[in-house]
């Protein structure tokens, strides 16, 4: 496209607009008008397609210099729906209602939108890939989309959780990095940004859907839209990774289908069985679709911030020189850290000029904070690492869950959704107590997330030398701060409070998996997960203390320290936390695979209490409802018959149990209460 715009390029502009006015009028006045003829119905539908024909031919035969004779063709295909007017039943029907009618209208109004996105790339650009893709990666088709969320919610006549859900999911699409492939990288990564972000507000509202909405429509809306909002994150992380345009652009293509049957199409809101298989199923896709949205959205910010701040960079490198590499070495590759003197931050300019994968964001770049590290090279630099071939795909498996699921992306988002569903537990608790320490929750999800991951040598669990080097100081003085606090408040002050993984089961959705009951091998079997830890932090000490070498794999040394706190809690962690459902919640705790969380535990003996008012209440009590509350599912009332109070080692301090309580029996004693109301130790 020139610098100067031609009556053809104005032509198209004012073709597109009314062809978008006309859309809106046609589908207010069916929409509002609920009740038309069939027959009407099906002409009306004709024309829609005429007017993308008419698009599509303009686009090609003025812009491409196509043959005319591509108009009658197209003419003849979108007459169809004319035809076939004359086999239907002159009746007044709901369009709503009317299966063929609305799923007429719904395929009508995305291939004129189609057409009127090919009209534009035909027009402006890009030309990049084929007239099917450019039709879909452009800002007109971006515009329309943005619209298309607007006016039907505008246009819906009952403003509820269905409605918003439905038009974040269309807004969403509406900023993929795709559509704005002509701008600059810069314009590019914040559209991507506003797009997941969006894009979190509607998993927000899938699961509040599956929360208030038990129904068949409910069902049906919040399991289809989280399969689409993976199709489309699916095609994010291609495009960011590989330069995929095609899975980008049939994901929204697709998905636009099926956004406008869902406002077009009444879905009746009866009862069903609800069974778990419903939920399961959207937790497994609402899951797949945020690991695969971090991955995207991490690698693309990624490339995008460091192709813009590379010269800056290579300078600095290469004034830095072998100082930085050491830095780098102890740094987030400290797990893996030798690998920095093949592709670590100081192989930045051989990596650019050779093809191979950057690794680490260096400092130079002030996104670094937000996109640290390249998931998609730490997750391939094992492949070839050695000759055992089921070696290198254990690794490789690990690296990709692991460097997604602790990119600050993925916590941010993870910590945004589940706040809000914490807070959604704080609006329905009875309890002050349940109520006061979801509030707990509250400030710290944000503590963690901004605090605490990936840019402090302070935390040490896995989410630490990725910029700094743990040293042995930090090591203990966090040993000892999380000794203190779980002494004082019990293991919930790690587990609900700064564990990313309590977070996500500590909200009303998860409440449905709770496990019905629990196995006396577990109460053993923790101590069994606890071994690792022990040996992998003895193990780090020896190192700091030069006692010990790490090994290595290929390039890459492993640091006992950040490898067990990465492979527990953001590898085994996603996996457990995936299938919730077959685990049930808290299988943290219960089944004791988190070995730091077992530690923590230990200090529940110390003030922590879940205390009886009265035991002689819990002595008649026949529901024991505390313990079907219990996700951990701790024998309760067993232990108040027999000492007053229960605090063992596996009790994370949720307060379901206190919630629960039929007769308002149980309390939650730490050492806040023992100072508010004096009681003895």
């Amino acid at each position: 496209m020139g610098s100067t715009i031609t009556i053809q390029q104005i032509a198209a502009l004012v073709y597109i607009l009314g062809m978008m006015i006309i859309n809106f009028g046609i589908l207010a006045y069916i929409l509002r008008k609920e009740y038309v003829n069939k027959k009407a119905m099906f002409f009306i539908v004709s024309i829609i397609l005429y007017m993308g024909v008419e698009s599509i031919a303009f686009g090609y035969v003025v812009f491409y210099g196509g043959t005319l004779f591509i108009e009658p063709l197209l003419l003849m295909i979108a007459s169809v729906p004319l035809l076939l007017s004359a086999t239907v039943k002159s009746e007044i029907i709901r369009v709503k209602s009317d299966n063929s009618s609305s799923l007429l209208l719904a395929i009508s109004v995305i291939f004129d939108e189609f057409s009127m996105g090919y009209l534009y790339s035909s027009a402006f650009g890009p030309r990049m890939y084929n007239p099917v893709i450019d039709a879909v990666s452009n800002i007109a088709f971006g515009i329309m989309m943005f619209a298309d969320g607007i006016f039907f919610l505008v246009l819906s006549r009952v403003k509820d959780i269905f409605e918003l859900s439905f038009a974040t999911f269309a807004i969403s699409m509406a900023f993929l990095p795709s559509i704005f492939i002509q701008f600059s990288k810069e314009i590019e990564l914040v559209a991507s940004l506003i797009s997941t972000t969006i894009m979190i507000i509607n998993v927000i509202t899938l699961y509040l859907i599956a929360i208030r909405r038990i129904n068949l429509k409910g069902v049906i809306v919040s399991i289809s839209l989280a399969a689409f909002d993976l199709f489309m994150m699916i095609g994010l992380s291609t495009f960011a990774a590989l330069n995929d345009m095609w899975t980008i652009s049939l994901s929204i293509l697709i998905s636009m289908v099926w956004y406008f049957v869902l406002v077009i199409r009444d879905i009746p809101a009866k009862k069903i069985d609800y069974k778990l298989r419903y939920p399961f199923l959207l937790l497994v896709l609402i899951n797949l679709a945020e690991i695969t949205m971090g991955f995207g959205e991490s690698v693309l910010g990624f490339d995008i911030t460091n192709s813009l701040f590379v010269a800056k960079a290579m300078h600095t490198m290469s004034s830095m020189g072998s100082s930085m590499n050491t830095m780098a070495g102890q740094g987030m590759h400290s797990m893996s850290g030798s690998m920095s003197s093949g592709m670590g931050m100081h192989s930045m300019s051989g990596s650019m000029s050779s093809g191979m994968m950057m690794m680490r964001s260096p400092f130079t770049n002030p996104f670094w904070w937000l996109f640290p590290f390249n998931p998609y090279a730490m997750g391939t630099m094992f492949l070839h690492a050695s000759s055992n071939l089921l070696l290198n795909a254990f690794m490789t498996s690990y690296m990709f869950v692991m460097a997604t699921t602790m990119s600050p992306f993925y916590v941010i988002m993870m910590g945004a959704e589940m706040a809000f569903l914490v807070y959604e537990r704080f609006k329905v608790s009875k309890n002050s107590q349940v109520k006061k320490w979801a509030l707990v929750i509250l400030v710290g999800i944000p503590l963690f997330v901004i605090t605490i991951p990936y840019y402090t040598n302070f935390y040490v669990f896995g989410m630490s030398g990725m910029i700094f080097p743990v040293t042995l100081l930090p090591f203990v003085v966090s040993l000892i701060a999380i000794a203190l606090a779980t002494s004082l408040f019990g293991r919930r002050a790690y587990c609900n409070t700064v564990c990313m993984a309590a977070h996500m089961w500590t909200n009303v959705f998860y409440d449905q998996f709770k496990p019905k009951k629990t196995s006396k091998i577990w109460e053993y079997t923790r101590w069994v997960f606890l071994v690792p830890m022990v040996i992998a932090f003895s193990l780090f000490v020896l190192m700091e203390l030069k006692m010990w070498t790490p090994p290595k794999l290929g390039m890459a040394k492993i640091d006992p320290l950040n490898f067990y706190g990465m492979f527990v809690l953001n590898y085994v962690w996603w996996f457990f936390y995936f299938l919730t459902p077959v685990f049930g919640a808290y299988s943290c705790a219960r089944q004791g695979w988190c070995g730091f969380g077992t530690f923590a535990g230990i200090f529940n003996k110390v003030l922590f209490k879940i205390r009886a008012k009265d035991v002689e209440t819990c002595r008649t009590c026949q529901t024991k409802s505390c313990e079907g509350a219990c996700p951990v599912k701790i024998p309760i009332s067993v232990d108040v018959l027999q000492k007053g109070y229960s605090n063992r080692i596996s009790c994370v301090g949720c307060g379901d149990c206190v919630e629960a309580c039929t007769y308002n029996n149980l309390m939650i004693e730490d050492i806040t209460t023992r100072f508010r109301h004096g009681v003895k130790v």
